[in-house]
C-alpha cells in the first residue's frame, strides 16, 4: 500500500479519485459532493450499459461508470497515455485507447456502438465543435445517451438573447489556457446535437454560477 501512495503522490493529478484499495489521488478538482457534480447527471446505476468515456483524461468519469456497474471504455488523445491515467484505470481494469483528435473527419473508430458516451469538459476545447459532436454521435448505438458537460456563455452582460447559438470565441482568455477555443452558449450546444442526429432528452443543469452547464441527448 504504502508503494502505491508513493506512486500516486508522485504524479500530478487533476481530479480526486479514490482508488480500489482507498488510496486518495492528490487532485484540485474534486466531485465527491453530490451538489458539485449535480450538472453531469450520471445516472446511480448503469449495470449492463457499455459507456465510452470520451476525454478520460486521469479517467475519473470512467471510473465512476465502472463503479456504478458499467461495461467501460475509456478514450482520449494522448499517447502516451497520461501517466495517472494509465494508473488508474489499470487498477480498475478498464481499457484505454487513443483517438487521436475529434477534430478529425473520420475519428477513429469502434467495432461495436456504445449504450452511452460521456462528453464531459470537452467542448470548448475543440477547434471543430461540430464535428466532435457528430464523432462521438457516431460511437453511440441507435436510441443511446450522449451525456455532455461544458463551460457555456450565455451574454448576459452583453444582453444577448439566450435562444440564438452563439459561440465565443475566447482562445486563452479563460483560466489561461491555449487549448480554449470557444465557449458556446446554451442554445449553440442543442444545435450542434441537433445537427449531429442528438435529440435533448431531460433536463438542462447548470453549475459554478451558471458558467457550467450539462445536458443529455439521445441518439435518434
Amino acid at each position: 500500500m504504502s508503494e502505491l501512495k508513493d506512486r500516486v503522490n508522485a504524479l500530478n493529478w487533476w481530479h480526486v479519485i479514490e482508488l480500489p484499495d482507498g488510496t486518495i489521488t492528490p487532485g484540485c478538482c474534486d466531485y465527491s459532493k453530490e451538489e458539485d457534480r449535480a450538472r453531469f447527471q450520471l445516472p446511480d446505476d448503469f449495470k449492463g450499459q457499455s459507456v465510452l468515456d470520451l476525454g478520460t483524461f486521469d479517467g475519473y468519469w470512467a471510473i465512476e461508470a465502472k463503479k456504478r456497474g458499467a461495461n467501460v471504455t475509456a478514450a482520449d488523445r494522448w499517447l502516451p497515455m497520461l501517466e495517472t491515467a494509465e494508473l488508474a484505470l489499470s487498477l480498475y481494469d478498464i481499457p484505454y485507447y487513443c483517438l487521436g483528435n475529434l477534430d478529425d473527419s473520420p475519428a477513429y473508430g469502434f467495432k461495436q456502438g456504445f449504450d452511452i458516451v460521456l462528453f464531459y469538459g470537452i467542448l470548448y476545447h475543440l477547434k471543430n465543435p461540430y464535428q466532435g459532436i457528430l464523432n462521438a454521435a457516431s460511437y453511440l448505438k441507435s436510441g443511446g445517451y450522449l451525456y455532455l458537460e461544458s463551460a457555456v456563455n450565455q451574454g448576459k452582460l452583453m444582453g444577448m438573447p439566450k435562444d440564438i447559438p452563439l459561440l465565443w470565441v475566447i482562445d486563452e482568455i479563460h483560466h489561461n489556457d491555449k487549448t480554449n477555443y470557444h465557449m458556446p452558449n446554451e442554445a449553440a450546444i442543442i444545435q450542434l446535437a441537433k445537427m449531429a442526429g442528438l435529440e435533448r432528452y431531460g433536463e438542462i443543469v447548470y453549475g459554478e454560477s451558471g458558467f457550467r452547464v450539462g445536458m443529455t441527448f439521445q441518439k435518434k
